[in-house]
């Protein structure tokens, strides 16, 4: 048992969050950790324990009404157990972990409690459906991708972000991403100073020559060249947590690739990685690429092979995805 639970940790470890049903978790993992030797009976921790191991403080919420299982905890493991499958399965485990709450009729001594149990890997099995069922399907909700996300470093970097990504991430303390705001706002206030001094040089009385006009087109062309190389995909990284990554920070031969944000605390986490998925389709591969001009500020799968008809929808949490464009 204890190897399935050091699981569960070292999932969670993967995928750092400040989100509080990754705390709960976290928290609940370490408790169970420490009796992983006891039976299941004796691996079960109250609500008010595991608010303590999170380190909560609660005023006036009771520590059940805050963990609220029925309500968001439940529903966040179940989109995460099949990430912690296909980890406990990389891993050559025969179960993984699974959390569970216990409840209990009420009374004197009669708490709910909740634990880890293990629950057998299920084996992969081949889909009985080939590809001319699917493409008779009427239902577009039927066609679904299920995204799978690289290994860490297994995307090459190029020579110029070589060294920000050695081990395929880089840990930003708060500090560090005040430095960055402030590079971009320095970044953001040179281009404007340029525009201007370009401006008040154009607003002396001569005779336009070349080089006026190329003031001219500069005005506008450094601003808004800062803004869409530089400022506005930090912005975007920031506001959506995962963007695709220009070509200029991966290697040549590499497909495209995604910076993906990940907040615990004051540490954030951004990772090289990249999502894809077989085309339920018609079996090529699903890459992961900017919606636009259909479908803008979101990321959506692409076939390889049929970019504009082979559209899904990407979540970043249960990695699955649905067919966007009628057929």
């Amino acid at each position: 048992m204890r190897e399935v639970i050091q699981c569960l940790i070292d999932w969670l470890e993967s995928e750092p969050s400040d989100e509080k049903g990754h705390r709960i978790l976290r928290a609940l993992a370490k408790e169970s950790l420490k009796k992983a030797d006891f039976e299941e009976s004796k691996r079960r921790f109250t609500a008010e324990e595991i608010v303590a191991a999170v380190g909560e403080t609660l005023e006036s919420a009771e520590p059940k009404k805050w963990i609220d299982w029925p309500g968001s905890l439940k529903k966040y493991c179940e989109t995460r157990e099949p990430q912690i499958v296909e980890f406990a399965r990389k891993r050559g485990l025969s179960c993984y972990p699974k959390p569970d709450r216990k409840s209990t009729k009420g009374g004197p001594g009669r708490l709910t409690t909740f634990y880890i149990k293990a629950e057998p890997v299920p084996e992969i099995t081949e889909e009985g459906q080939g590809i001319e069922g699917v493409l008779g399907r009427n239902n577009a909700a039927d066609l679904q991708a299920s995204y799978q996300m690289t290994e860490l470093g297994e995307i090459k970097p190029s020579w110029i972000a070589s060294r920000l990504f050695r081990r395929g991430q880089i840990e930003l303390r708060q500090w560090h991403v005040w430095v960055i705001l402030g590079w971009l706002a320095i970044i953001a206030g040179f281009s404007v100073l340029i525009a201007y001094a370009g401006w008040l040089s154009l607003s002396v009385p001569r005779p336009v020559t070349t080089s006026d006009l190329t003031l001219l087109v500069s005005i506008f062309a450094i601003p808004y060249g800062a803004w869409v190389t530089i400022i506005k995909p930090w912005i975007l990284l920031l506001d959506d947590r995962i963007v695709v990554a220009h070509e200029l920070f991966t290697n040549f031969y590499e497909q495209s690739a995604q910076f993906e944000l990940l907040r615990d605390g004051d540490l954030r986490v951004v990772r090289l990685v990249r999502y894809s998925a077989a085309c339920p389709i018609c079996g090529a591969t699903i890459y992961l690429e900017k919606g636009e001009p259909d479908y803008r500020r979101r990321l959506v799968g692409r076939c390889y092979e049929s970019p504009r008809e082979h559209v899904f929808s990407f979540d970043r949490i249960t990695r699955c995805g649905r067919l966007l464009v009628d057929r």
